[in-house]
């Protein structure tokens, strides 16, 4: 078979990884193929950005990533990084709800939607009135969820409207930064989704299912294992690992792609860059945001590139500071709070990370390390936005003085919304991908958002591109 050459426009996470895969499974397969890595930033690895400074390690985009999805930790595997995975401080598993200005912990079983029965008697987040909602759900008969509906409509249902929102609302606000009266449960709650269509009741199968664990950890007497995991040097160890073994690919980095178009004689791929070159492919995967693989897809199918345009996006800024352990006299005694959907309307905060709490390596002994979640896109320049930040969590961690350092990142459109019906969304997208021949997505705003749903998405990507190119048509 000739050289084949295969174009992956997108040097995040999902680009990376689509690489790394055509390249390994083009070995394995003994196929001729030409791998060409796009991507317009003068860095790699989309929102993954690590800064290394003077001992402290500070994330700018994700910071972990979950265990329950295998795909992060094969790849780590693969690439030699299985003795570089750093576990959440297991003494620092505790997470607290910003409520009415103050801290309130959250029962470990709400974390993961698990009913914790001491947990929630004890708890000061809910009234009594709340608790007794939340208990008598158990009783309640099994509706139908045929259709798509909101996390709201879905969890309120079962665990009342306190519940909800108090707990629920700020818990999918820092995974998502979304709104869950217009996220999909169906879609973000997927585990759960199954459960309530396979049992007669969500809420009593979900505690069947947490004691079942519970009694399995106490007869193998073993502990339970970190739900997230990072690398000791960042994320960023994980784009670093992943570049270097991709020496036989050419690299295209601060080059934007911004139009591609098959030709009708060869019917090959034309990928044309913004400084006029052009790269002709078999086979060419977008491993973009929505927003500009919609673009790019224009010429090709105008109804694609709607349904790509019409996935909502949100904004995200993070500011990390770090301080001298004598500034704080908060005990910063878990990882970090989530605030409250009501407390939001009076602060900037939509979450705080105690990271050198949750990993302790991220900082100098006797500093202290926060990464905060700004609730809102705003103008201010990076001194303003700091001061603000500090002076929200001053009265709550007690911190005196200001920040020895301060670390500002920005993200418009970063977070892709998974709104009621985007399950429906996603198979029209696939759908019409089938009449384009050879092109393929990878990304973030598909069927998951963090890190092993990226890697994923990039996987399958490869794996199809491969088939289609050895077939001579789409897969």
């Amino acid at each position: 078979m000739p050289e084949r050459h295969i174009v992956v426009v997108g040097g995040g996470i999902s680009g990376l990884s689509a690489a790394y895969h055509l390249t390994k499974q083009a070995k394995r397969e003994s196929i001729s193929l030409r791998v060409t890595l796009v991507e317009r930033e003068n860095l790699w690895g989309g929102k993954i950005r690590t800064v290394r400074e003077d001992g402290f390690v500070v994330e700018g985009g994700p910071d972990t990533f979950v265990t329950v999805k295998p795909w992060a930790l094969e790849l780590c595997r693969e690439l030699g990084l299985w003795e570089r995975l750093l576990p959440t401080n297991p003494h620092a598993r505790r997470v607290f709800i910003l409520w009415r200005g103050k801290l309130h912990l959250l029962p470990h079983g709400f974390l993961t939607f698990s009913p914790d029965l001491r947990g929630l008697f004890e708890t000061d987040l809910l009234s009594w009135k709340g608790k007794l909602r939340v208990a008598l759900g158990i009783l309640l008969p099994k509706p139908n969820w045929d259709e798509d509906v909101s996390v709201s409509a879905f969890l309120g249902y079962y665990l009342g409207t306190e519940m909800t929102e108090r707990v629920i609302a700020p818990l999918m606000a820092g995974v998502y930064g979304g709104d869950i009266r217009q996220l999909s449960a169906r879609m973000t709650l997927p585990t759960l989704w199954q459960i309530a269509k396979l049992h007669r009741n969500l809420a009593w199968a979900s505690l069947v299912r947490s004691l079942r664990r519970k009694l399995q950890r106490q007869s193998s007497n073993s502990q339970p294992s970190s739900y997230f995991m990072t690398l000791k040097s960042g994320l960023g160890e994980l784009v670093e690992t992943i570049l270097a073994s991709l020496s036989e690919v050419n690299l295209v980095q601060g080059r934007e792609a911004f139009q591609l178009r098959r030709d009708s004689e060869s019917g090959r791929l034309i990928v044309t860059l913004d400084d006029g070159s052009q790269l002709a492919a078999d086979a060419v995967i977008l491993a973009t945001p929505a927003w500009s693989a919609a673009n790019l897809l224009k010429p090709l199918d105008a109804n694609l590139t709607d349904e790509l345009f019409s996935i909502p996006h949100t904004h995200a800024i993070t500011v990390s500071l770090s301080f001298d352990r004598s500034q704080v006299s908060h005990p910063l005694n878990g990882s970090g709070f989530l605030v409250a959907p009501e407390d939001q309307r009076e602060s900037l905060l939509l979450a705080c990370t105690w990271t050198s709490s949750k990993f302790p390596p991220r900082a100098p002994q006797g500093k202290v390390l926060l990464r905060a979640f700004v609730n809102k896109w705003v103008e201010m320049d990076d001194s303003e936005l700091v001061n603000a930040i500090v002076e929200a969590l001053r009265p709550l961690l007690g911190i005196k003085g200001e920040p020895e350092r301060s670390w500002v990142f920005r993200w418009e459109n970063a977070m892709p919304q998974y709104t009621v019906g985007h399950a429906k969304k996603v198979v029209r997208i696939n759908e019409r991908l089938k009449g384009l021949h050879k092109v393929f997505l990878a990304g973030n705003y598909l069927t998951g958002i963090g890190i092993p749903d990226c890697i994923r998405s990039g996987r399958e990507a490869a794996e199809k591109a491969i088939r289609a190119i050895l077939r001579g048509n789409s897969s």
